[in-house]
């Protein structure tokens, strides 16, 4: 590190300590002087396991060693004089090589340490949620209905969706990334939610579709998020009471249309028909946000001959 950079760091509010490629502290800020009551000239040379203690001393050390195999930067979570701190550790290289690494250490708002505090609380109902929902399997099986077992069954699912979101919320505090996107097969997506939706459907009076082709290639996309978008519009649509008949769609770019273009694309579809649909409907600002992250767009209009319809395109790699 040049002492233009040093002079720099010296103006940062923010703790930041630099280590060597031998794990010793090679410059530290008058912030985290200031924050950890100490003196540069007691700390620089000192092995970097020497400066935090316990935990801290654990997830620092830890995030080091990931930027010095990986030579990218790490977030971490730390704990030290009872107060928490949000970290980044990055690596400082020279061409290619890693010649040490510097590490920014913000702290965290009583807010958000709540917040991951109670993503710990809530694993334990929700694991007392799951056990229950499995005994309940166990009772139900071949001495109930089918209809209270398939209630079980969207009960377990929904359950799984809920971890799923408590997780990337988790992970979101963290600093880390969303652990949302999965590979998912997009004709299995739709007719899941058919399946969902049929009972919704059939008192409404209204009648559901499936055309899709026994699979398609796998997608990366957070199927959990896409599921509940897909049967949030369809269930809208019904209590709106206008169609007659909903059809899902699920397709490769280019199979059955022409003129979309070259880029490979998945094309999921809800066909809403009936004689009293009036015009497009704009799409959620849920499912925007959500396709937003997987370079996906959310069309509706109307075709005449066939009703409104409602168009997600998410690319292919």
């Amino acid at each position: 590190m040049t002492a233009a950079d040093s002079s720099l760091l010296s103006f940062v509010d923010t703790p930041v300590l630099v280590g060597d490629p031998d794990g010793r502290a090679a410059y530290v800020n008058p912030a985290f002087e200031s924050c950890f009551d100490v003196s540069a000239d007691g700390l620089v040379g000192r092995p970097l396991a020497e400066l935090f203690e316990g935990g801290g001393r654990e997830a620092v050390l830890r995030a080091v060693a990931e930027v010095c195999t990986h030579n990218e930067s790490v977030r971490f979570r730390m704990r030290e004089h009872g107060v928490g701190y949000a970290g980044t550790a990055s690596p400082i290289l020279a061409g290619d090589e890693s010649v040490g690494v510097v590490i920014l250490l913000k702290e965290e708002v009583d807010g958000v340490e709540r917040l991951i505090a109670l993503h710990r609380e809530i694993q334990d109902p929700l694991d007392e949620l799951g056990a229950a929902l499995e005994s309940l399997v166990e009772q139900t099986g071949g001495r109930r209905s089918e209809a209270h077992r398939a209630q079980v069954d969207d009960a377990l699912r929904a359950l799984t969706r809920v971890r799923k979101w408590t997780e990337q919320v988790n992970a979101i505090l963290c600093g880390g990334p969303s652990p949302g996107a999965d590979e998912i097969d997009l004709a299995g997506l739709v007719r899941e939610v058919a399946r969902r939706v049929a009972g919704d459907a059939s008192g409404a009076g209204v009648g559901v579709d499936v055309v899709a082709p026994t699979s398609l290639p796998r997608l990366r996309a957070d199927s959990a998020q896409l599921e509940a978008i897909l049967v949030r519009m369809v269930r809208d649509r019904l209590e709106a009471g206008t169609g007659e008949r909903i059809v899902l769609g699920a397709r490769l770019q280019g199979e059955v249309a022409e003129g979309e273009g070259d880029e490979r694309a998945a094309i999921l579809s809800i066909v809403e028909r009936g004689s009293e649909i009036r015009g497009p409907v704009s799409p959620p600002a849920l499912a925007k946000e959500v396709l937003a992250s997987s370079s996906g767009t959310i069309h509706v209009c109307e075709e005449a001959g066939i009703g409104r319809v409602t168009v997600v395109r998410i690319p292919l790699p």
